[in-house]
């Protein structure tokens, strides 16, 4: 963990010692901010390999965990490998009991993956190590870096939504005309 906290130090630094320093301080986020989840997918990923989970098939479980129960070539595809790749990470967790595999009686061609009581558990531990992890490091701060955070997460998101999504619709737009009377 040591030499992932001095990679990240480095990956930081690097970023910041960029050719011309200005007042914008969006590539010092953008370095801080890979750097982060850099840390957050190390100290994870340890706890997963105790599991005896990949992050592959752990982003497979919270696939199936968020759809629902999927065919085979669905999961593929959402996944964006190919179906004998995905085959392979579905065997692997089936063996641990983490997902089940069901053929649909009116198409046996077709393979239905769903995830179990078992997997659905290891997700809640994950994100219950998760948040102790989070809550350990924000144990660190004064109460008002963290309601500074807390601003600045929630606007944060906010805005990556609006990237992602687009704004929110105006629910009564102005090119509606109001009802008149008669």
């Amino acid at each position: 963990m040591i030499d992932v906290m001095r990679s990240i130090d480095q990956t930081v630094d690097a970023a910041l010692d960029g050719p011309a320093i200005t007042d914008d301080p969006t590539d010092g986020i953008i370095a801080d901010y890979r750097a982060t989840m850099v840390a957050m997918k190390c100290a994870m990923s340890e706890r997963l390999v105790r599991l005896g989970i990949s992050m592959a098939q752990l982003n497979i479980l919270y696939t199936l965990h968020r759809s629902g129960e999927m065919p085979m070539s669905r999961l593929a595809d959402v996944l964006n490998v190919s179906l004998s790749n995905a085959t392979g990470l579905v065997d692997r967790i089936e063996e641990r009991g983490f997902i089940e595999r069901s053929r649909v009686p009116e198409d046996r061609r077709v393979v239905l993956v769903r995830i179990t009581e078992d997997g659905a558990r290891i997700l809640e531990e994950n994100d219950a190590l998760s948040d102790d992890l989070m809550r350990d490091v924000l144990r660190h701060l004064d109460p008002t870096q963290l309601q500074i955070i807390a601003r600045a997460m929630a606007d944060f998101r906010a805005s990556l939504e609006t990237a992602v999504v687009g704004p929110p619709r105006d629910r009564h737009p102005l090119a509606t005309p109001a009802p008149r009377s008669r």
